[in-house]
C-alpha cells in the first residue's frame, strides 16, 4: 500500500485510495459486459475521470479486454479527435512496434509523426490533416482496427460534448455511423454539460438518440464519505473526528474534488489530532491562496454579474433566481436584468441550474464570495 496522502487530488492511484462507488462500479461494468454504451454525467471534478480509471483496473486484470481512455476537451476539430485516439490506442498498446506499423499505415495519407516524451512516456502525433474526406476514411479505419482487435474494446471518451464545438458540421453523424458498423467496441461517453449531452442523447432528431444507457453521477454519500476520511486518518495514525469530517463535507458540498483537496490539506498538517482551528486554518489558507484569481474575477464580470454571483453565494442555492423577494433581498434590479445576467453567468460555466435550484460550481470560490 502506498505510503504518504491518501487523499488523492490528481490521477488515481487504486481501489485503497478510492472512496465507494460501489454502486457505480457495477453498473458500469455489466454495461460493458452486456455490450450497452454509456453516457456518464455529473458535474465538473465530481469523479467521472476517477470513476472510469477505477472501472478500467478492475477490468485490466483480464486479458480479454483492451481498454482505451481519451479527453477531448482540449480538443478544436477532427483532426485533433484522431490524434487524442490515435494516442489512446498507442497507450493503451504500450507503444507495441506492430502497432504503430498498423496506425502508420491507416493514418498514411495524414503523413503522421510518432514520438514520446522521453520524461513521461506519454506518445504525441503531428498529423496534416487538410482534406475532410481523407479525416472520415481515417477516422472509419481506426474504428474498424478497434474492430478486429481480438479482446473486448472498451473506449472511454471523456468531456464528449466537445465535439459540439467542432467547426465540422457531421461529427455526430459520422461518429454514429463509426460505431454502429463496429460492434466489438463498447463506448463509454462522459462528460459534465448536462444540458448539451441530455440534448444530445434524449432529442429525437439527434444521431446519438437513445443508443446509450445514461448513468448521472451525485455526490458520495455523506456517512460513506465521513468514514472514510476517519479511516484514512487513523491508518496514517492521525484523528479526525466524525463530526469535523461532517463539517469539511459540509463546507465542501461534499463534491468530491474539494473534499479530497481539503482533507489533502488537512492531513499534511504535522498535528496527530485534527481540531477545529486546524479545519479552519485550512479553510483560510486555501481562500487565502485564491484571492488574486478571485478578485481578477471583478475585472472579467461586469458588475450585475459579480453582484448576482455573490448574492447567489450568500444564499449556497437559489431556487427561484427571478422571485422578487430574491431580487429585493440583494437589490439585483429589474427582473429582466437579473435574467439576461444569470443567462450570461451561466454560459460562461460559473452558474449551475440543477435539481435542486442555481448554485455557484466553484465551491471555493463561493465559500469566498460568502465572506467578502
Amino acid at each position: 500500500m502506498k505510503t504518504g496522502n491518501p487523499f488523492i487530488v490528481l490521477g488515481y492511484e487504486s481501489p485503497d485510495y478510492f472512496c465507494d462507488r460501489q454502486f457505480e462500479t457495477d453498473t458500469l461494468i455489466s454495461a460493458i459486459q452486456n455490450q450497452r454504451h454509456v453516457t456518464l454525467i455529473s458535474l465538473r471534478r465530481m469523479g467521472k475521470t476517477g470513476l472510469i480509471k477505477h472501472i478500467f483496473y478492475q477490468l485490466q486484470k483480464r486479458s480479454d479486454y483492451y481498454l482505451i481512455y481519451i479527453d477531448i476537451l482540449p480538443t478544436m476539430n477532427l483532426g485533433d479527435f484522431i490524434k487524442e485516439l490515435s494516442k489512446g490506442i498507442l497507450s493503451a498498446n504500450k507503444a507495441k512496434t506492430s502497432i504503430i506499423n498498423t496506425l502508420i499505415h491507416i493514418l498514411g495519407h495524414l503523413r503522421p509523426k510518432i514520438s514520446w516524451d522521453p520524461v513521461t512516456g506519454h506518445p504525441a502525433i503531428e498529423l496534416d490533416v487538410s482534406n475532410h474526406r481523407e479525416a472520415e476514411n481515417t477516422l472509419e479505419g481506426l474504428f474498424e482496427y478497434l474492430n478486429n482487435e481480438h479482446k473486448n474494446v472498451v473506449l472511454a471518451i471523456d468531456e464528449f460534448q466537445q465535439i459540439l464545438h467542432y467547426p465540422e458540421k457531421n461529427i455526430e453523424s459520422l461518429l454514429r455511423a463509426n460505431i454502429q458498423k463496429n460492434r466489438h467496441v463498447q463506448l463509454i461517453f462522459s462528460g459534465s454539460q448536462r444540458n448539451l449531452l441530455f440534448s444530445m442523447f434524449q432529442d429525437q432528431s439527434r444521431p446519438f438518440y437513445q443508443s446509450t444507457q445514461i448513468m448521472v453521477l451525485d455526490s458520495i454519500d455523506t456517512e460513506t464519505y465521513k468514514t472514510f476520511i476517519i479511516d484514512k486518518f487513523k491508518a496514517g495514525r492521525k484523528e479526525i473526528s466524525g463530526e469535523l469530517a461532517a463539517q469539511i463535507l459540509e463546507w465542501t458540498r461534499g463534491h468530491t474534488y474539494y473534499v479530497q483537496y481539503f482533507c489533502n490539506r488537512l492531513y499534511g498538517l504535522s498535528a496527530k489530532t485534527i481540531k477545529m482551528a486546524h479545519v479552519q486554518q485550512i479553510a483560510s489558507l486555501i481562500l487565502d491562496e485564491n484571492v488574486i484569481i478571485y478578485n481578477n474575477y471583478r475585472n472579467l464580470l461586469t458588475k450585475q454579474q459579480f453582484h448576482l454571483l455573490t448574492a447567489i453565494a450568500k444564499e449556497d442555492v437559489v431556487k427561484m433566481p427571478m422571485a422578487k423577494d430574491f431580487i429585493f433581498k440583494y437589490q439585483l434590479g429589474a427582473a429582466s436584468s437579473v435574467k439576461t445576467t444569470l443567462d450570461a453567468v451561466i454560459k460562461k460555466e460559473l452558474v449551475i441550474a440543477g435539481d435542486c435550484g442555481y448554485f455557484i460550481l466553484d465551491v471555493f470560490f463561493a465559500r469566498w464570495l460568502q465572506s467578502i
